[in-house]
């Protein structure tokens, strides 16, 4: 009844598409739900490694250069700070990585540690084999345009973001 009431209060161009159903088109419900699936899908392919594949991305993040500030991981990661600085904790506590205080102010400073780029070798193959797996059950077609859509839709809401 409670439904029937909100949908009779509505005006025609939001009955056109109601919070009922906006579920099954409601772009970030998909992304979502689509991002939970493939990311236990990918934890279970690493759960040898004792490595989630969350903390393996931040790592590949690191690795990509010397030296990062933990402002430039969370962009180039697009991850909250709150979030970031966690998994960080993680992988310090593992020693992966290597947080430092760089002079001269208070930023800190993260790069991945011998120990880090000797487990990222280790995740590696495990990460491959899911990797391939998953484009080749979508193909390499539907892959490739994945990326392009995810990485249109990605400037989009930043765009629109401001």
């Amino acid at each position: 009844m409670v439904a029937s009431q909100a949908l009779s209060s509505m005006s025609g161009s939001e009955k056109g598409l109601s919070w009922l159903s906006a579920g099954a088109v409601c772009l970030n419900f998909n992304l979502r739900r689509t991002s939970r699936a493939v990311t236990q899908y990918y934890d279970e392919a690493l759960k040898p490694t004792g490595v989630k594949v969350t903390q393996f991305t931040i790592l590949m993040a690191i690795a990509s250069r010397e030296d990062h500030s933990i402002t430039d991981i969370a962009r180039l990661a697009m991850v909250d700070r709150t979030t970031l600085t966690r998994s960080l904790k993680i992988l310090e506590d593992d020693k992966l990585i290597e947080i430092r205080k760089a002079e001269p102010g208070n930023k800190r400073r993260v790069s991945i540690t011998a120990k880090g780029v000797k487990k990222m070798k280790e995740i590696y193959p495990y990460w491959f084999r899911a990797q391939r797996a998953l484009a080749k059950a979508l193909t390499p077609v539907k892959t490739r345009e994945l990326r392009h859509l995810l990485n249109d839709a990605k400037l989009s809401a930043e765009a629109l973001h401001g």
